[in-house]
């Protein structure tokens, strides 16, 4: 009998090699990771340091006082330390840096050995979703590739230059590690499970007399690979003939060490793959694009791979003169170095490079899109320039984006800011940059949206085929834009648009197949955690031969992160598993589909008033014509609504509150809601308050009413009791009035435009109608711009928003 189905039933297909059969899961029931282990912790976890006490002063403090530095190198033994090369390079056993977190019992649960495809049910056929790497094909192509039995134990690697002070010529260069097994929730959080600094690489100091020159560079890039062979060599024999490992679950498994994604900028990807650079006839180190046709990301090229660049090393060393070698070099972009990663076997240093997010908002958007726009912006006057300044410091806050000021002065700032920028600029440049007054800036800002696209399609945290295919699209309506942009430049600019980081965007959707969503190999939570070694640098060391010392200083914070996480596990297990048992805090959230709570309340409210009459309420409020007849009003409210959700009428008759009857103001909102992107449990943390930090802080939300989803802000939440029953409730200003004809800007931007009806037919709702928060931005008097930058799920439902609407999507 043909199994039944639901509509969103999970279905896992894993690896035939696996020998386990493919299972269908009810969505609600569905979870990646069975239980952690309960076994006992360690009675003393912070031995041998002689108590909790003076574990958590010497954590704090991280001395080097001789009797504290003696413990912390009496327990340094519990992770993998580091070794000392004779070339000034500095790196911890690959393996055994995995072992230890393979032998971790409340890792171990979360990892993932074998390849596996998702789908889901959508009432007609399951569709294939990606987001881990194990769920994507490369991981799927290695393990087909290994004998019966094997295991791909697949690891990630960062490396790149930093400075290490702002007003000093210190730097140091540090090379990362991931486990590309465990979930993106461990391996990209803070704590055990996460990044690991595990090698530090020489710099070669500049020579002025060599410096610029093939032979110089050529040595400086031996060097690197040279010092990553050494990082790589306790995996490299063990990728050949795999390693056997007995696991915490009693299971001996057969791992063969792969690199799956290498993480790094467009100059260290250059490093990595030994090619010339930006410079060279192919400065592609993915594919083989011409020098002089980057712009043009409408068409793809033959992909680069490990064994054609090692044939063409091979048949170049052949050659009878330097000369004739050099030029069969030339011909693709290659340097006459063995490459580190030819070591490893399943490896291909071409395919383990990754599209980076965060330098496609620092470099592309930074140091072309937004600079371009903000010379036609002082182009058009100082007024102009103050509007949009003005503009950004208008914007409403909203959790996780920066309130910027003076944006237009902004000259130097780290990615993360850019990216913010980025997310405004369409709603604080519309009304700046229009098609009558800046024709060249309009069209500039169309491409700036079509950017917009591409990146918010690359950030979905889950993909299934539609986004990818939108996504391709994407990328070809900002190339056709762009394109557009330059040809009606042209004769205003000199600018060169021929540049990688352009390019780079051919292979955003490639890699996401192959590799799975972006945050997988973004260098984001990699370069994040610079700042710790930064402050290493100025805090702990006497800035000489600071290596060894920052080095030394984070594998005592390392081997106190292990302890810490101990500590916690006897806390608790002594507590007899309190309501946060299990709550994985070091590990990030859990890894499962659905809430780990799938009771958590929809909503909660907060920040709680002392109760007041309606009396008061109404005196206090009676210039605002949403408060007007406000008794009578939630009278006829609440009669009504009982009658819908089917509870009885206090003493059967209508709702009658009387002046002196008191309800409670709250001016917090905590809203949960499932993500139309990953389907996981998100919280909005929304404010409806007149003085939040000094300021007015009435916050916008989505409003699922019996017809259709519309948009409103806060204007008073509170609590009633009616007979015995406590109801939470919202006064809200709908913004649904209608807008009209759709303006041709609108369509252009992509811009979802809504209008506030008048004030006076403020409604009360449940606050359970409440789907989440939302951000817009006032445009004129009554209209409203919803702000559908902000985070992935806000984009997919702005993006449904439209196609109820029958609003052609424009991209």
């Amino acid at each position: 009998m043909p199994m039944s189905l639901n509509v969103d039933d999970i279905k896992l297909e894993y690896h035939p090699s696996s020998g386990i059969t493919p299972e269908v899961h009810a969505f609600n029931d569905f979870k990646r990771c069975p239980p952690t282990s309960s076994a006992p912790p360690h009675k003393r976890p912070w031995a041998p340091f002689k108590s909790r006490l003076e574990f958590e002063i010497a954590e704090l403090a991280l001395e080097n006082h001789k009797d504290i530095r003696e413990r912390w190198e009496a327990v340094s033994h519990r992770t993998t330390g580091f070794t000392h090369d004779v070339i000034s390079l500095y790196y911890r056993d690959l393996w055994e840096w995995a072992a230890d977190l393979l032998r971790d019992p409340r890792l171990f649960p979360h990892m993932v050995f074998d390849a596996q495809r998702f789908s889901k049910f959508d009432g007609k056929t399951f569709v294939r979703f990606i987001d881990e790497p194990f769920t994507a094909e490369t991981f799927w192509n290695v393990q087909s590739q290994l004998p019966p039995g094997g295991k791909p134990l697949a690891f990630v690697l960062y490396a790149d230059k930093t400075r290490l002070s702002s007003f000093g010529t210190a730097r140091g260069y540090p090379v990362v590690a991931r486990l590309a097994n465990l979930p993106a929730n461990i391996r990209n959080g803070q704590g055990v499970g996460s990044g690991y600094v595990v090698g530090w690489l020489p710099i070669v100091k500049e020579d002025r007399d060599q410096a610029g020159k093939p032979s110089w560079v050529n040595f400086k890039n031996a060097v690197w690979h040279e010092s990553f062979s050494k990082i790589l060599s306790s995996l490299a024999l063990k990728s050949h003939t795999g390693q056997w490992f007995d696991c915490p679950d009693n299971v001996p498994r057969w791992f063969f060490p792969i690199i799956l994604i290498l993480s790094a900028d467009y100059e260290e990807q250059c490093i990595m793959s030994l090619i010339r650079g930006i410079k060279c006839l192919w400065p592609c180190p993915v594919c083989l694009v011409p020098h002089n046709e980057l712009l043009n990301t409408l068409k793809c090229y033959p992909p680069r791979t490990a064994t054609q660049s090692q044939e063409v090393v091979k048949a170049a060393r052949a050659e009878a003169t330097a000369e004739e070698k050099e030029e069969k070099l030339k011909e693709y972009g290659l340097r006459d170095i063995m490459n580190a990663f030819a070591a490893m076997m399943h490896t291909d240093v071409h395919d383990a490079l990754s599209w980076d997010r965060l330098h496609f908002n620092g470099g592309l958007y930074r140091d072309h899109l937004w600079a371009e726009l903000q010379k036609i912006v002082v182009g058009l006057g100082r007024a102009k320039v103050a509007q949009m300044d003005k503009n950004y410091e208008a914007f409403p806050r909203w959790r996780n984006l920066k309130h910027l000021a003076h944006v237009m002065s902004i000259s130097f700032a780290d990615g993360s800011v850019y990216e913010d920028i980025s997310k405004m600029v369409v709603y604080a440049a519309h009304a700046i940059l229009t098609e009558d007054d800046s024709p060249l800036g309009y069209l500039l800002l169309r491409c700036i949206r079509h950017f917009l696209e591409v990146d918010a399609y690359a950030a979905l945290e889950v993909h299934t085929t539609e986004t990818i295919s939108a996504g391709r699209h994407a990328v070809q309506a900002f190339s056709t834009y762009l394109q557009q942009y330059i040809e009606k430049s042209a004769d205003e600019s000199d600018k060169n648009w021929n540049f990688p980081k352009l390019h780079m965007s051919v292979h955003i959707f490639d890699n996401i197949e192959a590799k799975g969503a972006t945050r997988n190999y973004n260098t984001k939570p990699n370069e994040r955690m610079h700042g710790s070694l930064k402050d290493s640098y100025l805090l702990r060391t006497n800035f000489r031969d600071v290596a060894p010392q920052i080095l030394h200083i984070n594998h005592w914070q390392v081997v106190a992160e292990s302890i810490r996480r101990h500590i916690s596990d006897l806390d608790e297990y002594e507590s007899g598993g309190s309501e946060d048992s299990g709550d994985l805090e070091d590990l990030g959230d859990v890894d499962d589909l659905v809430s780990p709570d799938a009771n958590a309340p929809h909503v909660r409210l907060g920040s709680r008033q002392a109760a007041q009459t309606f009396e008061l309420i109404e005196d206090a409020h009676k210039e605002d014509a949403a408060f007007t007849n406000f008794r009578v009003k939630l009278n006829n409210f609440l009669t009504d609504f009982l009658q819908v959700i089917q509870l009885p009428l206090p003493g059967g008759k209508r709702v009658q509150f009387k002046a002196s009857d008191k309800i409670t103001e709250c001016r917090f909102l905590k809203v949960n809601y499932e993500s139309l992107v990953d389907w996981r449990l998100h919280t909005d943390y929304l404010r409806c308050s007149p003085k939040f930090f000094n300021a007015a802080r009435f916050d916008c939300v989505f409003i699922q009413t019996e017809a259709k989803v519309i948009f409103g802000r806060l204007l008073f939440l509170f609590e009633c009791i009616v007979g015995d029953i406590t109801l939470s409730l919202a006064l809200i200003h709908p913004f649904d009035a209608p807008t009209g004809v759709r303006l041709r800007k609108d369509k252009h931007l992509n811009i979802y435009r809504v209008r506030a009806r008048p004030r006076a037919q403020a409604e009360f709702f449940s606050v359970r109608s409440i789907i989440r928060g939302a951000l817009l931005v006032l445009d004129g008097s009554t209209d409203y711009l919803v702000v559908d930058t902000v985070d992935s799920d806000m984009f997919i439902r702005v993006k449904e928003l439209h196609l109820a609407a029958g609003h052609p999507i424009r991209i």
